[in-house]
């Protein structure tokens, strides 16, 4: 919800335990980046369908902000690059810039998996689920 702290807040302390580095939001119906906080850049992207002029609340937050005229966001990553452009439906940029990740999230084994085919307990294969009694 924009520059709104509350879900954000909720949110915010899993994205930095995974490692997020940006997050692309559009239920506000304006485009709007914030500055980032905790190392995690924000994006609200909701102008392309409906739109509601002067809805952005003006906070210490924002980076940017946009919303007198409908916007759609080009995304462009290559590498640990992310290249990102805001534009209006005329084809005006109204922001644009880069974020480099910083960090990689390593896949953490799971020592608990389950066995992808069912198994009676003793190694043996449970027969497909129609044909069980």
């Amino acid at each position: 919800h924009g520059s709104d702290e509350t879900l954000r807040t909720q949110l915010e302390p899993l994205f930095v335990q995974y490692g997020i580095n940006v997050v692309l939001t559009g239920h506000e119906h304006f485009y709007e980046r914030i500055k980032p906080q905790k190392g995690i850049a924000y994006f609200i992207t909701g102008s392309s369908a409906k739109l509601r002029e002067g809805n952005i609340t003006p906070s210490e937050f924002e980076a940017a902000g946009f919303d007198t005229g409908y916007t759609f966001m080009l995304v462009e990553i290559v590498g640990d690059d992310m290249y990102y452009q805001a534009l209006t439906d005329t084809g005006k940029t109204v922001d644009s810039g880069s974020i480099h990740r910083v960090g990689k999230v390593e896949p953490t084994p799971n020592r608990t998996a389950q066995p992808v085919v069912p198994t009676t307990g003793n190694g043996k294969k449970l027969p497909p689920a129609g044909d069980r009694k």
